[in-house]
């Protein structure tokens, strides 16, 4: 029973569970919430493949097409990931539970609940902020013009249109209704995966942060004992007291032992992430320029401006998160480096320097999230993927004449 994965990711929790991707309920659940909502997503490609195609003389419905099937992809990339790995998440969350059971004394706790009570922060400002991005992104084009008629009233009715565009074979006007609340559907849908799979990542990716603070924390505080040793009238090169040394020796070694612990686990976070780290990487930066051509043509139609800036900042917070976090891990883990190399390794016994050698290669390079083992998610990769769809932008700009 994962008692304590429960109680500090419960919100996390529910999410997956309502999308059927929570590795632990009902087989029932875990099969048909998850077809349902690919059958739903992938039902919207046909439209906007038939509009593609009914417009291909059109740059500027070409460019509309072609971002809306690329967000719908990164959604459906999401959720296969999760339905692909779901062993490995299973497994990464049995590791969590581990970790909490492992990682017992006050102050290991205290940094681990420090860690988790900042993912369910990010969890519910998150979800709070992107349902209120997607109910502007649906309401503006769809339902503003309709208050606007009631407040602002012209001598003829405003035009009304949907939040993404495709062509469905039928009168539009006529079956407003309808249309409205399948694209609704199929958005808040999708946002849900969004929300679902990314504060998950991010509270596994701040639990193994925990875990490095932890390694870190305690290693300074070896470290400061064997300061204290050497403080009590010991020459640097004479033999520790032997009981005193057996005592800071074993520590050290328990240490060792957690942070491989540490290690082990981010690479299994690793593994479920990796295919979603290099293609949304791709995706985002296609978003991003093709969005940038199609605001061109929209720059006089304040509706439509505020629609794509609400894509935009989506995307980059999509983008960021993902980025920043391993950023993060980045740091955590590096620190450990930092925190040993900072040490009087000098006034150590033979038997204590063995042991920080070993910390020091185990720690010297990073520990990473990657895109596809190819890039590291970092910072860097952010500043890099937003400097290309510029530049991919620029290219298609040319089209546009």
């Amino acid at each position: 029973m994962l008692v304590n994965i429960l109680r500090e990711y419960n919100i996390n929790r529910i999410f997956l569970s309502c999308l059927g991707l929570w590795p632990f309920q009902r087989k029932l659940a875990k099969c048909l919430l998850p077809m349902f909502y690919f059958v739903l997503e992938l039902s919207y490609l046909p439209f906007e493949i038939r509009t593609l195609y009914m417009h291909r003389h059109n740059k500027q419905m070409i460019f509309e097409c072609l971002y809306q099937i690329t967000v719908t992809l990164a959604f459906l990339v999401k959720l296969l990931n999760q339905l692909w790995y779901r062993s490995k998440f299973q497994h990464l969350y049995e590791t969590m539970e581990n970790h909490w059971n492992i990682f017992t004394n006050e102050l290991e706790v205290q940094i681990m609940k420090t860690y988790s009570a900042i993912a369910h922060k990010f969890s519910v400002s998150y979800s709070i902020l992107v349902y209120v991005m997607m109910s502007m992104f649906i309401i503006i084009p769809s339902l503003g013009p309709m208050l606007l008629d009631i407040v602002l009233p012209l001598n003829e009715s405003r035009p009304r249109h949907f939040a993404v565009y495709a062509e469905y074979g039928v009168d539009q006007n006529k079956y407003f209704v309808e249309i409205f609340l399948y694209t609704t559907i199929m958005i808040t849908m999708g946002i849900t995966i969004m929300v679902s799979v990314d504060t998950m990542h991010v509270a596994c990716t701040a639990h193994a942060c925990s875990l490095f603070q932890v390694v870190g924390q305690q290693i300074e505080n070896i470290i400061s004992h064997v300061h204290e040793v050497n403080e009590t009238g010991y020459h640097a090169n004479t033999e520790y007291e032997l009981f005193n040394e057996k005592m800071i020796y074993r520590k050290y070694i328990v240490c060792l032992k957690k942070h491989q612990l540490a290690l082990q686990y981010v690479d299994i976070l690793n593994d479920t992430y990796k295919i979603v780290g290099i293609s949304f990487s791709i995706l985002i930066g296609a978003v991003f320029s093709l969005i940038g051509v199609r605001i061109v043509y929209v720059l006089d139609q304040v509706e439509e401006m505020i629609r794509f800036t609400f894509i935009i900042m989506g995307a980059l917070l999509q983008l960021m998160i993902a980025c920043y976090s391993g950023q993060k891990l980045m740091d955590a883990s590096q620190n450990i480096f930092h925190q040993t190399y900072a040490a009087q390794w000098y006034k150590f016994s033979p038997r204590l320097k063995s042991l920080l050698i070993i910390t020091l290669y185990r720690s010297i390079v990073p520990c990473k999230l990657t895109a596809g083992n190819l890039f590291p998610l970092s910072m860097s990769l952010f500043a890099t993927v937003v400097q290309t769809s510029v530049s991919y932008f620029t290219a298609f700009l040319s089209l546009k004449d």
